[in-house]
């Protein structure tokens, strides 16, 4: 194979969450998982959200994948199972099932705003395999991400005097209520910190179902935060 040229002008890019890039790039040792999230992510952003999803059955027949997989031990498509099957354990990919198992009836979507919603509207008599973030890969997805990945990734950059708000809030709180409190701020479309810093003081004095006891530490109290930043019904 010759070597790569460059790229040449008028190239199109393709957006990939930041994550992929940062955490899970590190955390990644399987160059099927990796080959199939990243191909799956790209033929999906083409897509333009006309079909947010592809089956297995295409993955399987996607040549540029199979040809990136063809030395992998078992074969290319053994392999694609194998990168979609850990992506899925992960957390990175969303699977549904249409009728039955064959691959054809299997969609892959990527674990986004935009996979979740498709995931949920989908028709009655599909399976949802995967939960939105399976309870086995709950280790890995708490321990890949921060405050700061979670917030650049719902919102975009981070200024540095938000920064060190979040720092406070992540040594204050626990990661289970901070990337609750993000999810319920984006499905009520407040897209702002301040929304979810009152979302966290709420939940601190009033408890959270499903959610550990008490929140604040030692160092920030309820009164501080409703100093700071009023109460939730304000913004």
């Amino acid at each position: 194979m010759g070597a790569f040229t460059g790229f040449v002008k008028g190239t199109r890019y393709t957006s990939v969450p930041n994550a992929v890039l940062g955490p899970l790039l590190a955390e990644i040792d399987s160059l099927a998982e990796l080959k199939c999230t990243l191909r799956i992510l790209g033929i999906i952003h083409q897509r333009r959200g006309a079909r947010p999803w592809i089956t297995l059955e295409e993955l399987l027949a996607d040549r540029i994948l199979l040809d990136g997989l063809a030395n992998e031990e078992g074969g290319a498509q053994e392999a694609v199972c194998g990168g979609v099957t850990r992506a899925v354990a992960r957390g990175t990919l969303l699977e549904v099932r249409d009728r039955g198992k064959e691959a054809a009836h299997i969609r892959l979507l990527v674990n986004d705003e935009q996979g979740r919603r498709a995931a949920k509207a989908t028709t009655t008599g599909m399976e949802m395999v995967s939960a939105v973030e399976p309870a086995d890969s709950e280790a890995h997805t708490e321990s890949r991400l921060n405050i700061f990945t979670l917030y650049e990734d719902y919102f975009g950059t981070l200024t540095p005097l938000l920064a060190e708000e979040l720092k406070e809030a992540e040594a204050t709180y626990s990661w289970r209520w901070i990337r609750d409190a993000f999810r319920e701020a984006e499905s009520l479309n407040h897209r702002s910190w301040r929304y979810i810093s009152r979302i966290l003081e709420r939940w601190s004095e009033e408890g959270k179902e499903h959610g550990e006891s008490g929140g604040y530490s030692k160092t920030a109290g309820a009164q501080e935060h409703l100093r700071r930043y009023g109460p939730l019904g304000r913004r």
